[in-house]
């Protein structure tokens, strides 16, 4: 025999040799009869199987096969051509094309995500009708849903779900009509149930509401991540999804209606959510547990230790600051509120001073370290200690600060517990009547005269002195949730004294002497905002003016 032949032998032999280890490896598992090859219980572990990643869908696993090995190669094909249908505005051609993308590739959540977003954002506002409108937005609804069959294991598709039910329904420019075919489109309901039970956000007397389908749809993303789901966002991000939807049908609601006890339990229930939220052990960016609500108590431990370590290098801190303040452009009011007496400081005046000074602090992280180098011998190791725990909790602080900041943390927490009070529902509830008398043109008070004894009466009030009620019962809101003062509360405000100074002018009255919100208004300006509203100053120099 030739040496040709015997390698020929020697090849087919080695072949079916390795043909025994590659079946033992790739044998596929038979329900109640074996677990399979190595591949097998690797897929089964890691969950990784087609059952148990999604539905088996017949005709998506056909085109599979059909594409003969060069899947990848298809998808990026009409990948491709489904970027270039949305770049020439073709809607149904880009249909086509994703439709297909998710028979090839049902587990990739991005293609879902694609076309769910094209259905209920771009589709959807080529149509002038409103009511056209939201029967897109649920097109593409009910398009993610199914996605969700295919990637069950995946929060990003609950994700999405929960931000376009909220954001369309209850942000977008439509919202107001949204909102009002919501609650009575029972089809769509129904079309829902087999994953949501309609009855989980249709809890009161308002019906069926979209931000609270938005929790539930929330809601099933955490459940997901409980069961060992892996996380696409950071915890912060994510645990915070849920219990906003709370708060923002409360907003919604006083939008919508004149505030009353449902509404204010919606506000209490917003407010115990955000508390469940800040109490619980999240993990920060360097991924160390933390807790939201423990910002305050660690800021209050810096400031003891600083003031300890103040105590064992006396006016070391102020000495450093000053050099500080020398080098930075400090204005001269920021100067005289920075050496104003605390307790000569209003609440906002505080706050102001407080930022200046973790501002100026910042700027130097080896300011701790340099008050401890100039402690005396025998100060010299407590001090040393004290400046490397200060600058651990600093350090931990900015990181966990941010985090809070990102969501605005504490800004919700005070505005939660402020709308949840009966100060702030009779707040609302004079404001709500003050706007429908402006709407209405009404903004005098109206009187009846007894022509016997020629008293007068006060029939009904008019807009000016509603608003005059509400503003004084909203400047006692604000006193006392000084942390609103300077966030969209205070803009809303503003928004609203903007329309009593309108009414006044067209009434021919002039602003009043003892306003309530004065000092907002003095206040904002202060801090640059671009108001038309008269401050204190001008109304002075106008009435000297007019008194010479």
């Amino acid at each position: 025999m030739s040496n040709s032949f015997v390698r020929k032998i020697i090849y087919i032999v080695v072949i079916a040799l390795l043909l025994i280890p590659l079946s033992m490896i790739t044998r596929p598992s038979v329900k109640n009869q074996n677990e399979g090859g190595v591949l097998a219980r690797l897929r089964v572990k890691h969950n990784l199987s087609q059952a148990e990643l999604s539905e088996i869908d017949p005709a998506s696993e056909t085109m599979k096969l059909a594409s003969l090995g060069l899947r990848g190669v298809a998808v990026n094909m009409l990948w491709m051509q489904a970027v270039e249908h949305k770049k020439r505005e073709e809607y149904d051609k880009l249909a086509s094309s994703l439709k297909a993308l998710t028979k090839l590739q049902p587990n990739f959540v991005k293609v879902w995500e694609y076309q769910a977003h094209n259905l209920a954002y771009n589709v959807s506002m080529e149509f002038d009708d409103y009511e056209y409108r939201y029967q897109w937005v649920k097109k593409g609804l009910d398009f993610m849903k199914q996605g969700v069959k295919h990637n069950r294991k995946d929060h990003r598709m609950t994700d999405m779900l929960g931000f376009m039910t909220g954001n369309k329904f209850g942000k977008s420019d439509e919202k107001r009509s949204f909102r009002r075919l919501f609650p009575n489109d029972h089809e769509f309901h129904e079309s829902m149930s087999d994953m949501l039970d309609p009855e989980s956000y249709d809890v009161d007397l308002y019906g069926p509401d979209s931000w609270l389908m938005a929790r539930q749809w929330y809601k099933q993303s955490n459940k997901l991540v409980n069961m060992g789901a892996q996380m696409y966002k950071n915890d912060v991000m994510f645990f915070m999804l849920m219990p906003s939807q709370t708060r923002n049908r409360g907003l919604s609601l006083q939008e919508e209606y004149k505030t009353d006890d449902v509404i204010q339990d919606v506000w209490v229930r917003a407010d115990k959510q955000w508390e469940d939220l800040g109490a619980r052990e999240i993990r920060n960016g360097f991924g160390v547990p933390f807790q939201l609500n423990a910002g305050k108590l660690k800021q209050e431990k810096i400031e003891r230790l600083r003031e300890d370590l103040d105590l064992l290098v006396p006016g070391k801190r102020t000495e450093l600051i000053d050099e500080m303040k020398s080098q930075v452009s400090i204005s001269p009011e920021e100067n005289i509120l920075l050496d104003m007496p605390a307790d000569q400081r209003t609440e906002s005046q505080q706050r102001e001073a407080d930022r200046i000074l973790a501002a100026l602090q910042e700027r130097d992280d080896l300011i701790e370290l340099k008050i401890a180098k100039a402690a005396s011998d025998e100060n010299k190791l407590p001090a040393n200690r004290l400046a490397k725990q200060i600058n651990e909790l600093v350090l931990l602080e900015k990181t966990e600060y941010k985090d809070a900041d990102n969501i605005n943390f504490t800004f919700w927490s005070n505005r939660n517990d402020a709308e949840a009070k009966p100060l702030t529902v009779k707040a609302r509830q004079l404001l709500h009547d003050a706007q429908k008398m402006a709407r209405r043109s009404i903004y005098d008070d109206e009187y009846e005269i007894d022509y016997i004894t020629k008293e007068k009466s006060n029939v009904r009030k008019g807009a000016i002195s509603l608003y005059l009620e509400a503003f004084a019962t909203w400047s006692e809101v604000l006193k006392q949730y000084p942390r609103l003062q300077d966030g969209p509360l205070s803009d809303d405000m503003a928004h609203e004294m903007t329309r009593f100074l309108a009414m006044t002018q067209a009434s021919n009255m002039s602003w009043p002497d003892d306003f309530p919100l004065q000092w907002l208004i003095d206040d904002r300006k202060t801090r640059g905002e671009p108001d038309k509203l008269p401050t204190t100053e001008q109304l002075e120099e106008y009435n000297s003016g007019r008194t010479e």
